[in-house]
């Protein structure tokens, strides 16, 4: 099973011109003005030199004691359609987490002694850079930092947004992970009561549970795999659950045997297992993903998976090829399958491209009932095996579900937001 692993990061094309002394990048502010040497010590965690320009577009505030840690930050005011798609490309990578309510938008890449964080505002691109090996939380402090420029230089800053963690798993590596770190909801359901009231907030002693009937939508990420996780409840308080994630990686497959490398992990952490032809549009698989393949056309809808959940998966990420890789031309193309994998039994989508890239769709399934115990609406699986969890607030278009530990915000589901995208 994979293991999550920080991969190297990489850095903007604006910043790989950092040592030239000619950079093809301008700027109009001067960007050691939008940080001072105090916010630069807080956010390193010890003393810093004065900000100095290493090119007209980025100041750097080395530290006093240590070599190598430093906050950089980097300022390009003539973003052109590269440095854009650029900042794109790092919205949809695995490991990236898109901060809220910061600029016109914001992507952050975090590894063990570097954060690194990006907005955009306006025309403008904003990279902010905190390296140490002595900081303990460099996400958290990039993130104030970056919070911090924006206002000085005139961008959206927004109130933090605190993410949900993962919830309604069924054992496996629950608890593990930065979003098991969220701060438990309390079991207690409370309502605003009428505006017109001098007493605050009412306590309500049961939910309507008939609130709950429709189709609902929560993302969330552990490690560098995001979730989309679809509740489905019916009239007669019947739910389903599906749980989808994907990832990319480089396939060799030759002579029956099979290795899967994903992507962002260093070499040796993968899938492996043998393969079977069985006709031109169907093989089987072991070791690692157990399950039998059937082809799908380009434009055909997989069976095994809820078609919300196939219209919500990402764009594939394009995988580059810096070994050679040898693929069996019978398997490329589109395939359907269902079986097990190291977590479970699962529906699977694999697309295997002649290149040797390969995106693979995981969908696992979980079923039950609503159920009202001491007041407490609860969404109890048939599986004794399934985490039972608790709906602790219900409110416009969402409510909010806990198992005592982590909790998990869900929305309407609207099939009008979705777009049918090629994987």
């Amino acid at each position: 099973m994979f293991r999550r692993v920080v991969p190297f990061l990489v850095l903007p094309p604006l910043l790989l011109s950092c040592g030239e002394s000619g950079s093809l990048f301008t700027s109009k502010t001067w960007p050691c003005s939008l940080v001072t040497r105090a916010d630069a010590e807080l956010a390193v965690g010890e003393p810093v030199q004065e900000g100095t320009l290493s090119d007209p577009t980025t100041c750097i505030f080395n530290s006093q004691r240590h070599e190598g840690n430093a906050v950089t930050v980097q300022l390009d005011e003539s973003a052109g359609r590269e440095q854009r798609a650029w900042f794109n490309k790092e919205r949809l990578r695995r490991d990236s987490r898109l901060i809220a309510g910061l600029g016109d938008g914001a992507v952050r890449v975090d590894s063990p002694t570097l954060s690194r964080l990006t907005f955009m505002h306006k025309s403008a691109l904003v990279t902010v850079i905190v390296a140490s090996n002595k900081q303990k939380h460099l996400g958290e402090s990039v993130t104030l930092l970056s919070r911090t420029i924006a206002a000085h230089y005139g961008a959206n800053v927004a109130a933090p947004f605190q993410a949900s963690a993962p919830l309604l798993t069924k054992g496996r590596g629950a608890g593990t992970g930065p979003a098991s770190q969220t701060t438990p909801v309390t079991l207690t359901q409370a309502l605003p009561g009428p505006a017109d009231t001098k007493t605050g907030p009412q306590k309500v002693l049961s939910l309507n549970p008939a609130g709950l009937i429709g189709t609902w939508h929560s993302r969330v990420s552990q490690g560098t795999t995001q979730h989309d996780m679809l509740l489905v409840v019916k009239p007669n308080l019947e739910w389903s659950l599906s749980s989808m994630m994907e990832f990319d990686g480089v396939l060799n497959a030759e002579a029956g045997l099979w290795s899967l490398e994903r992507a962002n992990t260093f070499k040796g952490l993968g899938w492996k297992g043998t393969y079977r032809k069985k006709t031109a549009d169907s093989f089987s698989s072991t070791g690692s993903v157990q399950a039998t393949w059937a082809r799908l056309a380009t434009d055909q809808n997989p069976t095994r998976i809820p078609t919300e959940l196939w219209k919500l998966r990402r764009d594939a990420t394009s995988v580059p090829i810096f070994q050679i890789k040898t693929v069996d031309p019978d398997l490329v193309g589109q395939w359907e399958g269902a079986g097990s994998y190291a977590g479970g039994s699962a529906a699977f989508v694999w697309v295997i491209k002649p290149s040797a890239a390969t995106d693979l769709l995981i969908v696992e399934s979980l079923r039950g009932t609503v159920q009202t115990k001491d007041g407490l609406v609860q969404l109890q699986p048939i599986k004794k095996k399934g985490q039972r969890v608790s709906v602790v607030a219900i409110y416009d278009h969402g409510f909010t579900t806990t198992d005592g530990k982590t909790n998990l915000r869900w929305s309407k589901f609207d099939p009008e937001s979705t777009e049918d995208r090629q994987l």
